[in-house]
């Protein structure tokens, strides 16, 4: 049986990784794909070395409706043998900001311009090769769908990802400040090894501000005191 407390909302993640450009060997001739090989590096930078899943970034030409990115990857789905995850977004990396496609769970590498192909068969039009980086940290933001249980005081844990989970803000933070109110919430030394980034969800026509924690092991408890402690510093600032 379903859990009937998971909620579905629409909105947004905003983050920074680090990202590297793909051997040009791995992806369609002349166009541009990033690897994050640690997606929640404020965790993963700080804390115990452990192998990640990387993540994909494939640069996209031009502007594509978010339904157009939903629809092709619908299609794609039918046409490969194993699940994965696909979700529109952009980089911004200097004065360049790029439309992308972040992909999940692509199990082989050699695998990757057969995903490009079917993309651009439905339309998807890929961004020449611009830029070679080598682990430098870029602004991500994505569209998603949350899947999440509420579980009170205005927390939330992720279902749809292990070790994810969420708190409400009770303002708008932009990267910047944001940026810096977790390197003081990180001076709390219990506090450590954690990826904090900005989330919103559509709600009531209402926009949720949301906190995204990532740590391992994950709970409410684990939770608690890094909330508490970004609502002081927001409360002081």
């Amino acid at each position: 049986m379903e859990n009937e407390r998971i909620i579905e909302r629409f909105g947004g993640v905003t983050k920074e990784e680090p990202l590297t450009t793909l051997n040009s060997d791995l992806v369609m001739a002349n166009t541009q794909v990033m690897e994050s090989k640690t997606p929640f590096f404020g965790y993963y930078n700080d804390g115990p070395q452990t192998e990640t899943n990387a993540y994909l970034y494939f640069v996209l030409d031009g502007h594509h409706p978010f339904e157009t990115v939903l629809r092709a990857t619908h299609n794609v789905l039918k046409k490969v043998n194993y699940p994965f995850d696909a979700t529109p977004g952009s980089t911004s990396m200097n004065t360049r900001t790029c439309q992308v496609i972040r992909v999940k769970q692509v199990k082989r590498y050699c695998q990757i311009s057969h995903f490009q192909e079917l993309y651009q068969k439905e339309g998807i039009r890929f961004k020449k090769y611009f830029a070679t980086l080598k682990g430098e940290m870029v602004l991500i933001r994505l569209q998603k769908f949350f899947y999440l249980e509420p579980m009170g005081e205005g927390m939330y844990l992720d279902t749809a990802q292990k070790n994810v989970a969420y708190f409400t803000t009770p303002e708008y933070i932009d990267w910047d400040a944001f940026k810096d109110m977790t390197i003081k919430a990180k001076y709390e030394t219990d506090l450590l090894f954690f990826d904090a980034a900005t989330a919103f969800i559509f709600e009531n026509r209402q926009i949720v501000n949301l906190v995204r924690i990532f740590k391992e092991d994950m709970s409410i408890d684990k939770l608690r005191p890094i909330r508490d402690r970004y609502l002081k510093l927001i409360k002081e600032k």
